[in-house]
């Protein structure tokens, strides 16, 4: 034999003793390796067997990942090409010291943070490394800021649960929340848009994680009128089935039901692997309460408004909105919802949710909802003889067929005074713009309009209102 066959010889001998010495000594093994795109940032997460110990090197165009007493599977490709953003592939290598080296190539400087979660639920260990894209975060961020300085429209984000790492619930045939959620928040989203008055965006537009903190950045980012958060309900019981809708509880949560959903969907930043900290409830106790009890109270009215339109497209679980302290939904000057379409461990809901038909059934029930809750902002147009304070809003019936105007008894007129004299009303707790307008026989639009009030508008207890002079108070005003 040649002096270079006995040498490859030797090294395939010396590689097979190795791999076994490595895989001998190794206490950890690595399960698979993963990635997500989001638009801002790109995910890999390796998957381990026990919590692994390792070291991180980073360069100018690479970070590595040296795992320490670690096997690595033969099903586990040694190259993968990538070609993401911020990705340009991962190469596996074993160490000399019982060891793997995961080196993922990046297209150029770019910042990474990598951190490890423990064992939870169904997931391993894990190792995770972000790879950020700022430049694309940046832009997100200063366009969602430009739509709310320079919107003439209504503003609706919704957010489908879940994504990425965080599946949410899965159904016994395998569908899975984040998918089908996904897809009703998509169809919700183009009816809106259709919509004359309105603009609708998501939180996610894909499969990839989303944190809580994220997704309340982006809504407050548009300048959000209404927040509506999609999800799919689940059960040990497989014949528990119907919609729901809950709005937030500072407090305690409105049953037991609503308590075990809350604590459920309040984990999905753990299951979808968020860093220490990222995930924290930062809200002010303080500004909770100025907020809560206007804003709690128009979420409860869209809530009722939503449960009418699902119970057309699938039985209701509950008739009334209930409360839980959702993490998500804490906007507290923005009237949000959480909605649980059906129950994916149902069988028979399973199907529907998987159902194109039934996903837009209640993406057209949701959208009819939104349009009844939050009416389109009117045009604004300047009195001749008026200053800017007198601006009110056009009468849609003034100018049509070719600049003739209706017949003044054919226009629908708000109750208000001709004169324009006011009286003076002091908000109570439990007071809610609509309330108030039936009580006294006048309508929202003309409280918001006497007052200088935007939907979104905080009504503080005590605060003194403007009503339409001599109102005619109800028999459940005069006994308050």
């Amino acid at each position: 034999m040649s002096r270079a066959g006995k040498f490859f010889v030797i090294l395939v001998i010396w590689i097979f003793v190795s791999d076994g010495v490595s895989s001998a000594l190794a206490l950890n093994e690595i399960l698979n390796i993963r990635h997500w795109v989001a638009p801002d940032h790109t995910r890999v997460v390796i998957d381990t067997s026990e919590d692994a110990s390792f070291t991180v090197e980073k360069g100018e165009r690479q970070v590595a990942v040296n795992l320490d007493a670690t096997s690595l599977p033969p099903n586990l490709p040694r190259l993968t090409v990538l070609n993401k953003p911020g990705v340009e592939g991962i190469v596996l290598s074993v160490l000399a010291d019982s060891g793997v080296r995961v080196e993922i190539s990046l297209p150029g400087p770019l910042q990474t943070n990598v951190f490890k979660l423990k064992k939870f639920q169904d997931k391993p260990y894990r190792i995770v490394i972000d790879i950020s894209l700022p430049d694309v975060a940046k832009q997100e961020s200063e366009a969602r800021e430009r739509i709310k300085v320079t919107r003439k429209s209504r503003v609706v984000v919704i957010d489908p649960g879940h994504g990425g790492d965080a599946p949410g619930a899965v159904g016994k045939k395998g569908t899975l929340e984040k998918n089908v959620v996904l897809a009703i928040a998509i169809k919700l989203r183009d009816i809106l848009n259709q919509r004359e008055g309105y603009r609708a965006f998501l939180t996610r537009d894909d499969d990839y994680y989303v944190s809580f903190k994220k997704r309340l950045m982006i809504v407050r980012e548009y300048g959000a009128d209404l927040f509506v958060s999609i999800h799919a309900d689940a059960a040990r019981n497989r014949g528990a089935g119907g919609s729901s809708v809950y709005c937030l509880s500072t407090g305690a949560a409105s049953s037991e039901a609503a308590k075990i959903l809350a604590h459920y969907e309040n984990l999905a930043d753990v299951v979808g692997g968020v860093p220490n900290g990222e995930g924290g409830d930062a809200s002010d106790p303080i500004i909770l309460d100025m907020f809560q009890t206007h804003t709690i109270n128009q979420s409860r009215t869209f809530g009722a408004l939503l449960l009418r339109e699902l119970g057309a497209a699938n039985h209701l679980k509950f008739a009334t909105v209930q409360e839980a302290p959702f993490r998500v939904l804490k906007l507290p000057e923005i009237p949000s919802v959480l909605v649980e379409t059906a129950y994916i461990s149902n069988v028979k809901e399973e199907k529907l949710l998987g159902s194109d038909r039934f996903q837009m059934r209640i993406a057209e029930g949701m959208a009819r909802s939104v349009a009844a809750f939050l009416p389109p902002l009117p045009a604004m147009a300047e009195s001749v003889s008026g200053s800017e304070g007198d601006r009110k809003p056009r009468d849609p019936s003034v100018g049509a067929a070719k600049g003739k105007a209706k017949p003044v008894a054919d226009r629908k007129r708000d109750p208000i005074s001709k004169s324009g004299a006011t009286t003076a009303y002091r908000v109570k707790r439990g007071d809610t713009l609509g309330a108030i307008a039936t009580r006294y026989g006048t309508t929202v639009r003309v409280l918001m309009d006497l007052n200088r009030l935007k939907r979104a508008d905080p009504l503080y207890v005590g605060r003194k209102l403007a009503l339409p002079e001599t109102p005619v108070p109800s028999k459940e005003a005069v006994a308050r």
